[in-house]
């Protein structure tokens, strides 16, 4: 696996790209609900998520990336410029489809950082920071076990996490970059999420090229990473 700058530095001149990032992180999982084998839609892709269905009783697993809906079913499968909610639960939720690097799990919710609420560039910072710590794993095992329907699991992440450390690497990594990635910090009852879906490592490359569109309500994507920025 290639740290996802060079990833990016490869992607960000194809054609279409933002489009075909929708579709594999948004359209694939929430709208087609595609599973096993239906959902190899590249050359190379991998089937983490069905291996890992049966570990944690199908919570998440910190280090890995995650979307699903957050609130009421019915909120969800609109196509782009569609707006057909009711004004109540319009109200209600901010960030209705996650993609959220999970950091920490407990009994009744789960915590991590929701990419959509990062701008671009924000997000391709954290992936190739985390990349680079853990280089060991990312860059041999989580592709050949991948490769090889075997599980792929950052355990040397799991004990940061166990140990109370993963709050500290984000402060390294927010001095590092002089970024502010607790402003996307968030955490999610199990009993609000629905068609919670993993996301395979050979498709983080399109995690900086994702356009929410349908992730907010009351805020369009753009004003929520404008916020973001006057966070700094």
């Amino acid at each position: 696996m290639k740290s996802p700058r060079d990833e990016y530095r490869f992607l960000k001149d194809v054609r279409n790209i933002k489009d075909e990032a929708y579709y594999e992180l948004y359209e694939k999982y929430i709208i087609e609900n595609r599973r096993g084998g239906d959902k190899l839609t590249q050359v190379g892709s991998t089937d983490q998520e069905t291996l890992l269905l049966t570990r944690n009783g199908g919570f998440p697993i910190p280090g890995m990336v995650y979307t699903f809906i957050y609130g009421e079913p019915d909120q969800i499968f609109l196509k782009p410029g569609q707006n057909n909610q009711p004004e109540d639960l319009s109200k209600r939720f901010i960030d209705l489809i996650p993609l959220v690097f999970c950091m920490n799990i407990d009994t009744n919710r789960f915590k991590g950082i929701n990419f959509n609420m990062l701008p671009s560039n924000v997000r391709l910072d954290f992936l190739d920071e985390y990349y680079h710590v853990f280089e060991d794993f990312m860059e041999r095992e989580a592709s050949l076990l991948s490769e090889h329907d075997k599980i792929a699991i950052n355990r040397r992440f799991l004990e940061y996490v166990k140990s109370g450390r993963g709050q500290n690497m984000i402060k390294l990594f927010n001095r590092s970059m002089g970024a502010n990635f607790n402003y996307a910090y968030r955490s999610y009852l199990v009993n609000k999420v629905s068609r919670l879906r993993m996301i395979e490592y050979n498709e983080w490359v399109y995690i900086p090229f994702l356009e929410p569109k349908n992730a907010f309500r009351r805020l369009s994507h753009r004003q929520i990473h404008d916020l973001y920025h006057r966070t700094k």
